[in-house]
């Protein structure tokens, strides 16, 4: 986890107080006062990151634009704030809060992002969904049997053609 950046909008003193702490150290931390260039910036990237979003009154309607999210994200709001947005890489806070119940979220969200990162495969125009077991394309999903899936996932991994001899010895350790 030595790379994980966690990227924060809307409290700058947030910021440095999760500097002077020790024990959150093996983050790289990034503060922005733009919303938009916040989201942007850390879609495009590949390294490991999780942004943190202040919500409060003032900036809620800001939120909209957040639908779908690719990155852990994690919403700090004061308790009568209702957040409606969704996701598996999405959690909340309420302020104030213990600053082990924020690594505590923080390492969650990265674990779970690494999880779902490893749980689809893109093959063509397919995705292969390793823990449904099922794989779509178009909206449309076809349930396959778990040996389906370790033959998918082993042409996935290939870089060149396989031969005839390379799958049967593959499939025997599969199996």
């Amino acid at each position: 986890m030595s790379n994980n950046i966690i990227s924060i909008f809307g409290s700058e003193i947030f910021l440095e107080i999760l500097k002077e702490i020790k024990f959150l150290s093996k983050f790289q931390f990034k503060n922005y006062e733009n919303l938009k260039l916040c989201l942007k910036e850390n879609e495009s990237k590949d390294e490991e990151k999780v942004v943190v979003l202040f919500i409060n009154k003032n900036n809620k309607k800001l939120f909209a634009d957040v639908k779908k999210i690719r990155f852990p994200l994690l919403l700090l709001h004061s308790p009568n704030i209702d957040i409606n947005i969704s996701s598996d890489a999405l959690d909340t806070l309420e302020v104030p809060f213990k600053i082990w119940e924020f690594d505590k979220k923080i390492t969650s969200l990265i674990s779970r992002n690494e999880y779902l990162k490893n749980s689809f495969i893109k093959l063509g125009d397919y995705v292969i969904d390793k823990n449904e077991r099922k794989i779509k394309k178009n909206n449309i999903d076809l349930k396959l049997s778990e040996k389906e899936i370790n033959f998918l996932i082993l042409f996935s991994q290939q870089k060149e053609p396989i031969k005839k001899n390379l799958v049967l010895e593959k499939a025997w350790k599969y199996s």
